[in-house]
């Protein structure tokens, strides 16, 4: 069995628990009023009842309203799959033959170091049994991120280089 936990963490480094959203409202947090704050996903397996061992977690960066309510619009939904609507399942050779302009990769939301430093501390002093069973989860999220974003930079690389290959040699054909 498995269960999900959110975090809002401010830029004070203070962390609030928030329940699941129902649909895509997220619960209000008045004293977040107007702030950007770090959204942490805390996916764990389940033991005897209790968080047992984290699986993944997740990042994003999202800004609360006046009352210190999230709401997910449409727009900010498709912004969330962004890289994957324009890189999912394409090699560099496709992605170099498409007619509009190669889209550049987005960035992956990642905790600064105060950040990440005040979600482990949460996690070791609320949940220790989910640090004491994977305590590298935090950093392999991050690094697993960063690696996939690398990966689409140097996809893109690939297809701008083959789709220049393909119109100098269509220009001397031509």
């Amino acid at each position: 069995m498995s269960g999900i936990k959110f975090l809002f963490i401010s830029g004070e480094g203070e962390v609030y628990q928030i329940p699941a959203s129902k649909g895509s409202v997220y619960k209000a947090v008045p004293r977040l009023a107007k702030e950007s704050v770090l959204v942490v996903e805390l996916f764990y397996e389940v033991e005897n009842r209790k968080p047992w061992r984290l699986i993944h977690v997740g990042f994003d960066r999202i800004q609360l309203d006046g009352h210190g309510q999230y709401i997910l619009a449409m727009e900010e939904g498709g912004s969330k799959f962004y890289n994957i609507s324009h890189f999912g399942l394409v090699s560099a050779e496709e992605l170099s033959k498409r007619e509009e302009p190669i889209a550049i990769p987005k960035a992956p939301v990642i905790p600064s170091a105060k950040e990440k430093e005040t979600l482990i501390s949460f996690v070791k002093r609320k949940y220790p049994i989910l640090w004491e069973n994977s305590p590298e989860a935090v950093e392999l999220s991050i690094q697993s991120r960063l690696n996939t974003h690398s990966d689409l930079v140097n996809l893109v690389k690939k297809s701008t280089v083959i789709r220049r290959k393909n119109r100098i040699t269509a220009y001397k054909q031509g």
